[in-house]
């Protein structure tokens, strides 16, 4: 309880003014490949480390690595997309780099005592652009701030570093950047990364107790900095953005990628880099398969298309649902479940305010669902609402759209989804003027003192404000 109680005061202490948010107002960084000027304070990032720092156990050292670029095919690598604690921690943003913590200051030398070591690559221009260098950085982000205990060295100097530096410590936070299962089919072997790299470690150095990073920067990421929620809100207008337009477009005879087209046209209109997760535009049949990627099906007038999109800016992501008559009318059947799927939603958000366990706005939505089917002769017991809404109501979102956090209780400054569904698919055991429906409303909540904020509030959501925008444009149109 200490811990959390010390982790939500120094979380209270980074809401700084959104000018802070500022890198420089007045020099370039573009030399050093950086050309947004809109990203956290190398301050606040400093705070951050020094967060983690008073967590870590006496005699420790944390290791945070970044992402390695990954292999798509060929000589091709997927777009590169950095490690979340490891971005979260320094601001980052390239590859081949390593964050390293003592809370007991290392000594390298004899004049050098350092409690953050952050290893870069080069700064010399290569095929991909400028890199931060050690200059870099030190100006950019912040590094080697005299009085903090902090220094830069090249990546080519960790090999040399890192065993001294692991022989002194008595415990290693570290959790591996791989992915967490990797199978082979063949050789019908499973490979558990973490429990891999943590075998040939204790190996290497049988003296360390290893334990995973997550409880010392979980907490601290779930709740979000002022600064934060200025990148976060950029993320939810763009998918607003994104929204809006694809709801003028909408028509019988379009495709579904043209729709997912719109709304990433619209991300990155916005300034966003990328998406938090594959857009889901999935119309007809495939409104109710609720992870839909494909995105290739031509759509057709009397069908709902559902949308789960979030666009992503600066690592931090948006994740937000809407559903709409591709036509650009609701039928009555359509408009029961949308309806009653909107009323599960209200009554949830309703319920999330701090203090209060963040199950309890899933357990009202399911609570509301499960009367609703009854009325409707859906089904028969309340029990058998998780058939046609089986995953779950809420989760947290920021720089991973399943953002981590404890579940516990809610506090000032989490920001939720809220997402009640109904999926009922052909062959359902209910009146089958109901099926192939599928209806999911999402929003993105913040907690705040009083309650909560429904900061993607702009997207249209009730069905009157769906109709009107997307008949108000074809009527534009026509005119």
């Amino acid at each position: 309880m200490k811990q959390i109680i010390f982790i939500l005061t120094l979380l209270l202490s980074l809401d700084v003014p959104v000018a802070s948010c500022q890198l420089s107002v007045h020099r370039s960084f573009a030399r050093f490949g950086i050309d947004d000027t809109d990203g956290i304070s190398p301050q606040e990032y400093q705070q951050r480390r020094s967060a983690v720092l008073a967590l870590m156990d006496s005699g420790s050292v944390a290791v945070f690595r970044s992402n390695d670029s990954d292999n798509r095919n060929g000589d091709v690598d997927y777009r590169f997309r950095q490690n979340d604690n490891f971005l979260y921690l320094t601001g980052c943003n390239e590859s081949n780099c390593t964050l390293i913590l003592a809370p007991n200051a290392l000594r390298l030398d004899n004049t050098t005592l350092a409690k953050e070591i952050l290893f870069v690559g080069n700064s010399l221009k290569d095929w991909s652009g400028s890199h931060l260098g050690v200059e870099g950085a030190e100006e950019v982000l912040g590094f080697g701030i005299d009085g903090h205990f902090s220094i830069v060295r090249t990546t080519d100097k960790l090999k040399e570093l890192l065993p001294e530096i692991l022989q002194s410590k008595n415990i290693l936070y570290y959790s591996s950047p791989l992915p967490d299962i990797l199978f082979d089919p063949i050789a019908n072997t499973k490979f558990v990364a973490i429990r891999e790299v943590k075998k040939k470690l204790e190996e290497i150095y049988p003296h360390l107790t290893i334990k995973g990073t997550g409880s010392l920067v979980n907490d601290l990421r779930a709740v979000k900095s002022s600064a934060e929620l200025v990148l976060m809100q950029k993320a939810i207008d763009a998918t607003v953005s994104g929204y809006r337009e694809a709801m003028k477009i909408c028509h019988p005879g379009m495709y579904e990628y043209e729709l997912q087209a719109v709304v990433e046209y619209y991300f990155a209109r916005n300034g966003c880099e990328y998406y938090g997760f594959p857009s889901i535009i999935a119309s007809g049949p495939n409104a109710v398969s609720i992870h839909y990627e494909k995105n290739r099906r031509q759509m057709n007038s009397e069908e709902l298309v559902v949308m789960d999109i979030g666009a992503e800016y600066h690592g931090y992501s948006a994740d937000i649902t809407r559903t709409i008559p591709v036509s650009g009318t609701f039928s009555p059947v359509q408009k029961e479940i949308y309806e009653l799927v909107l009323k599960a939603q209200t009554a949830a958000i309703n319920e999330v305010k701090s203090n209060v366990p963040m199950n309890a706005s899933g357990k009202k939505a399911m609570e509301v669902l499960g009367e609703g089917l009854m009325k409707l002769g859906i089904i028969q017991e309340k029990s058998e609402v998780k058939k046609y809404c089986p995953h779950g109501i809420s989760h947290f979102v920021g720089l991973d759209v399943h953002d981590v956090g404890s579940t516990q209780k809610l506090v000032p400054g989490m920001v939720l989804t809220m997402e009640p569904g109904l999926y009922i698919p052909d062959s359902s055991t209910c009146d089958s003027k109901y099926w192939g429906i599928g209806v999911r409303i999402e929003d993105d909540l913040l907690v705040t003192e009083s309650g909560c904020k429904v900061i993607s509030d702009s997207a249209p959501r009730t069905i009157e404000a769906i109709e009107t925008l997307m008949k108000k444009e074809k009527k534009s149109k026509r005119d």
